[in-house]
């Protein structure tokens, strides 16, 4: 009887045995799916790169903290002051401004802030959100009151760090806000932009030939003209947004650069020159061409702004002033520059916030 007990046991045994190498040999015949990694999915966009995911990543990440500021501040987190400004200008500008239309016109603005930072130059991340609501309110502000009225649009914003006194940092604010061309399919005219009716009055005598109390002058001519045809950000295709960021501005008198035969390429005259204060067509666009080779040739390759331009710096806009006042060794009659530049890059709209018209 104990013999036939023990063969049972052994079948029972050797039975449990082929099951289990049944089951582990199935198991190792199954195919385990690979685990991709986000950074790898295949939902590639084409002419979408690196510099351009990282950008836009950086302001996703920043507007999620500021959705969540109550749990971040509640980890102490303290951001580098050049961050504060990176993040808020790249931000603000991804969700209120409008770089790839057509402006007839622009107007410039500024408001200042100040932030406490530490002896780290690092600024607490509630006074960073709270300065990112203060500046939204500002902007707002100075957008509805910019003086238009239809087809208003905000172009630009830009942000730039001060002074830092007592443990307080200057945040600079340059509301750019314009009228936009609705009918934007005009191209420039080869032979230059203005015509035998055109004439306009240097600075503080304004107007045009016909009508010297228009309150215009020839500086902001030329001004609204090369911005109209030269400030657009194009967009590469459908569903990209262009998008300005880390934007810095640059001041010219209008005598640092220099022609061949050693003439200022701006308007510069000093006041025993005979400076021209009527400007007929030709000269309009004599210096409408001498603005252009020195906004998109000669002050971008300046080694000056080495360390400030991009490798393919985007202009962005210019404000050009016709002023009387004394520069370097006298009184002089010029236009004075106020450039901005900046990075531009190409973005996906899903891979952004929604873009929102600031007055409403």
């Amino acid at each position: 009887m104990k013999r036939v007990k023990y063969r049972g046991m052994a079948l029972v045994v050797l039975l449990a045995i082929g099951i289990a190498v049944y089951l582990v040999a199935c198991k190792k015949q199954k195919v385990t799916p690979i685990n991709i990694n986000a950074s790898e999915k295949t939902d590639v966009y084409s002419g979408y790169t690196d510099e351009a995911r990282n950008v836009a990543f950086k302001i996703r990440k920043f507007k999620s903290q500021l959705i969540d500021k109550e749990e971040v501040m509640r980890n102490e987190l303290y951001m580098p002051l050049d961050s504060v400004v990176w993040n808020v200008e790249a931000l603000f500008n991804a969700e209120y401004t409008f770089p790839e239309r057509k402006y007839l016109e622009t107007v410039k603005q500024d408001v200042e802030f100040f932030v406490d930072v530490n002896a780290d130059n690092e600024v607490y991340f509630g006074v960073v959100a709270d300065l990112y609501d203060d500046i939204i309110e500002a902007v707002r502000q100075a957008y509805s009151n910019d003086g238009i009225g239809t087809d208003k649009s905000l172009m630009a914003v830009v942000v730039d760090k001060g002074e830092i006194v007592g443990g307080m940092a200057k945040i600079a604010v340059c509301v750019i806000s314009g009228k936009v061309d609705n009918n934007s399919s005009s191209k420039e005219p080869s032979q230059g932009p203005f015509g035998p009716r055109d004439c306009w009055y240097y600075g503080e005598y304004g107007g045009t030939c016909d009508d010297p109390s228009v309150f215009c002058d020839a500086a902001e001519i030329i001004e609204d003209t090369i911005n109209y045809y030269y400030s657009k950000a194009s967009v590469p295709q459908s569903g990209f947004r262009s998008l300005n960021f880390s934007m810095f501005r640059v001041v010219l008198n209008g005598d640092e650069y220099l022609d061949d035969n050693g003439e200022p390429y701006l308007y510069f005259y000093y006041l025993n020159e005979n400076p021209p204060l009527y400007l007929d067509y030709e000269l309009l666009n004599y210096y409408y061409n001498r603005e252009l080779e020195v906004l998109l040739h000669l002050l971008p390759s300046d080694p000056i702004y080495q360390g400030e331009m991009p490798s393919a710096p985007a202009f962005v806009e210019v404000d050009i002033v016709g002023l009387y006042d004394y520069v370097g060794n006298g009184s002089c009659f010029h236009h004075k520059n106020y450039v901005v530049y900046g990075n531009r890059c190409h973005i996906p709209s899903q891979e952004l916030p929604p873009l929102r018209d600031l007055l409403n």
